[in-house]
């Protein structure tokens, strides 16, 4: 029978579980591989046979880590461990990474119980924004119209000018609507991490940590906000997921 540690083999890491979660038995990872688990005590490590000669870095290999994270949320508190994680054998799984930081998972897990994450991402209708812009600055509307249909080189600093005037009118329009989607969802939420995001249309990128008992209230809150902002901007509800945003993966 093959097992980690046989030549050319070895485990690759995705998260650290409770001992006790059962992973489903058709659950697959890195290279189709069948997921299991390492148990050390209370907790667990979800592993699979990987080369460890083979570099993993394709998007395939991501989408299966992401998958298997995203599965082991749906059935309990769940540290996602960094993409890429491979251990030479089963008995390193237990003296490298589980038993030395036993006690720091075990808290790391009871933080994480009845928790989700969610992500919320929130998208400008780009034309209905930019008409806000034109509409509520005049230098802009007055440059739009300048260089409207005239040649590059004969507007070219008034191109520019009109460019950096829409660019900081957007900045503090995603500004001022990020705080009102915030200042929602903080009602609802038990913790925010707020992404970086670029483009005309950006508006918001922030993962949620959500208690489990209070997601139905924050679903109707995103839902409310969706017809708040209907017209103006598009919200797209990610989750539930793994808690990528709110667990240390460096550490």
């Amino acid at each position: 029978m093959t097992t980690p540690g046989d030549v050319g083999l070895g485990c690759y890491v995705y998260g650290i579980v409770g001992a006790d979660v059962v992973v489903p038995p058709d659950l697959r990872g890195i290279g189709d591989q069948v997921v299991g688990v390492a148990p050390y005590g209370d907790v667990a490590a979800v592993i699979s046979l990987v080369d460890s000669e083979e570099a993993r870095a394709g998007r395939a290999d991501l989408l299966a880590h992401g998958r298997v994270l995203d599965t082991l949320a749906g059935l309990g508190p769940v540290i996602p461990v960094r993409f890429g994680s491979v251990l030479q054998n089963r008995d390193a799984v237990t003296s490298e990474l589980l038993e030395p930081d036993h006690e720091r998972f075990q808290v790391m897990l009871q933080e994480l119980t009845g928790r989700v994450q969610f992500t919320l991402r929130a998208r400008y209708d780009e034309q209905q924004v930019l008409s806000e812009v034109v509409a509520e600055n005049a230098e802009i509307a007055r440059l739009r119209e300048l260089t409207r249909e005239q040649p590059d080189e004969s507007t070219y600093g008034a191109r520019v000018r009109l460019g950096e005037l829409v660019s900081r009118a957007l900045e503090v329009k995603s500004t001022e609507d990020g705080r009102t989607l915030l200042a929602e969802l903080d009602r609802h939420v038990t913790a925010l991490n707020v992404r970086e995001s670029a483009g005309i249309d950006r508006l918001l990128d922030v993962a949620v940590l959500v208690e489990e008992a209070r997601r139905a209230e924050f679903e109707r809150a995103v839902e409310g906000l969706a017809e708040t902002f209907a017209g103006r901007a598009r919200l797209k509800l990610i989750g539930p997921t793994a808690p990528y945003d709110f667990v240390d993966a460096e550490a």
